[in-house]
C-alpha cells in the first residue's frame, strides 16, 4: 500500500519566476518505489505525483514483457 504526503514547502527561485504564490509538495512512497510532485497548489502537486506514480508503475511492467517483433 502506498503513502501519499503532502506539504506546503519553501518557493525555490523557479517557483518565484513562475509567479506561484507558494509551493506544494506530495511525495508517494511504498516499500520500493518513491515520487514527488511539485505544484503551486496541494491538488495540482497531487497530481503530478500521481502522474509520476503511474508512470513509473507502467514502466515496470514494460520491463517484464518481451519486445514485440
Amino acid at each position: 500500500m502506498a503513502e501519499i504526503r503532502t506539504m506546503r514547502v519553501r518557493r525555490t527561485w523557479w517557483d518565484k519566476l513562475v509567479l506561484w504564490k507558494s509551493a506544494f509538495e506530495t511525495k508517494i512512497k511504498d516499500s520500493q518505489r518513491e515520487v514527488r510532485g511539485r505544484g503551486p497548489t496541494a491538488e495540482a502537486s497531487r497530481e503530478a505525483a500521481v502522474a509520476k506514480w503511474t508512470e513509473l508503475e507502467t514502466s515496470e511492467q514494460n520491463e517484464g514483457e518481451e519486445p514485440k517483433t
